[in-house]
């Protein structure tokens, strides 16, 4: 069953999902650093970095930062090794910007720049070095990923063995010396890396177990080596997955149960490495999962419903027996959109098809419902991509009248 309406402790309260007028406009970045350009992810102060394809046929891509709040003009990144290909995908809020590239012999490592001295050369993540007893005589690892970054641009990612077998590893910021994480090619994965006020960063973790499913874990440094805690299963869970962690140690996931068509798949929700997971029940019976949080402890969540599409909504995990839910309602006319980022202030980025069959991006708030914004340069389609994690910026791409996929930013009111 498709909801609509928002449900706070069990009222029905009817949100507009109406398009209005926006106070948030598109702008483009003054200068780009290719031909097709998309932003992938921008900090609280607007700093924003993404990749281009370059005006050539056989040029690699380009990765760039940019000052995203000021729209100024995109920066190409230096690669690890003349004329071999690098992306990035994430910046921390001091300006570490992480991402991949092949050195010389094309082997992919884990790569960081620092968007303050953009065209110096960027630090290797690199793999573990060999080592003599424990394990005994194991080689050294031939290629690294990044896959977390946290506020201050401490990296988490893999380091890989010539078998591909990866062991998770912690790059402190300005370091790229690995700090083994988990146990020896056991091929856990990261799934994001927080800042908390006092003590190491929680690195939250999925492994593969036994059972031939996921163990979520939480990593921490203790002394010189890292204590892992398995999160909690909820009552009749088969497993359950970690997506991502806040600053405060919140973690979000999704859970699955046996006979899944009747114990379906359900969000989840820790309020601590060993707290008791909150799960999403929903009246309908519906599969859900959580998308993502803000540091709030919001989640944004995805419903499965009957007519084939996705309902999403916003949940505060609570124990009360009726969810404290928010139905995020799409424009009039539009029953296709695609949401997947929430900022402080409950504030989510989402894309929705319109009735003349255009991608438009959109913000939804409680209180303004859906709000999209118009397109620029002509053209009819738009995307959101990312949002700063404190509400302030939204990047995207906006399809102007020559198809040319132009990098945008907006502040958001």
């Amino acid at each position: 069953m498709t909801l609509s309406a928002v449900t706070i402790l069990g009222i029905g309260l009817y949100a507009t999902g109406l398009s209005v007028a926006h106070a948030a406009a598109w702008t483009p970045f003054s200068t780009t650093a290719g031909a097709q350009c998309a932003p992938i992810d921008i900090n609280d102060s607007g700093l924003t970095v993404g990749n281009c394809r370059p005006a050539s046929a056989t040029a690699n891509n380009v990765p760039w930062v940019a000052d995203g709040a000021a729209h100024g003009a995109q920066t190409a990144l230096p690669s690890l090794a003349s004329g071999q290909p690098c992306s990035v995908w994430a910046v921390s809020n001091n300006g570490k910007v992480v991402g991949d590239c092949r050195d010389a012999n094309n082997a992919d490592f884990g790569t960081v720049w620092n968007a303050m001295t953009p065209a110096a050369p960027p630090t290797k993540l690199d793999p573990l070095p060999a080592t003599l007893l424990i394990p005994l005589l194991r080689p050294k690892d031939v290629a690294t990923n990044g896959a977390a970054i946290n506020d201050q641009g401490d990296v988490a990612g893999s380091s890989y063995d010539a078998n591909n077998r990866g062991t998770v590893v912690f790059y402190a910021a300005g370091s790229g010396t690995p700090e083994r994480v988990s146990g020896w090619g056991d091929n856990c994965t990261v799934a994001g890396i927080n800042l908390p006020s006092t003590g190491t960063p929680h690195i939250a973790l999925n492994c593969p177990n036994n059972a031939g499913n996921t163990t979520p874990r939480v990593a921490e440094k203790t002394g010189l080596s890292y204590a892992l805690t398995d999160l909690a299963l909820p009552a009749g869970a088969s497993y359950c997955t970690v997506g991502t962690v806040t600053n405060t140690a919140k973690f979000i996931g999704t859970c699955v149960y046996p006979d899944s068509e009747v114990n379906v798949a359900k969000s989840a929700f820790w309020g601590s490495k060993t707290a008791v997971p909150l799960v999403l029940t929903l009246s309908s019976g519906s599969k859900n999962k959580a998308i993502n949080l803000n540091e709030a402890g919001t989640v944004l969540v995805a419903q499965n419903t009957a007519d084939g599409r996705q309902q999403f909504m916003t949940w505060l995990p609570s124990p009360l027996p009726i969810p404290i839910i928010a139905i995020i309602l799409f424009p009039s006319g539009s029953v296709w959109g695609q949401a997947g980022a929430i900022a402080n202030g409950n504030v989510v980025g989402l894309n929705i098809l319109t009735s003349d069959q255009y991608s438009q991006a959109c913000t939804w708030t409680q209180t303004a419902g859906t709000v999209c914004l118009p397109s620029i340069g002509g053209g009819k389609n738009s995307e959101v991509t990312v949002m700063s994690k404190n509400g302030a910026y939204m990047a995207g791409v906006v399809m102007d009248a020559t198809q040319t996929a132009v990098s945008v930013t907006t502040p958001l009111p």
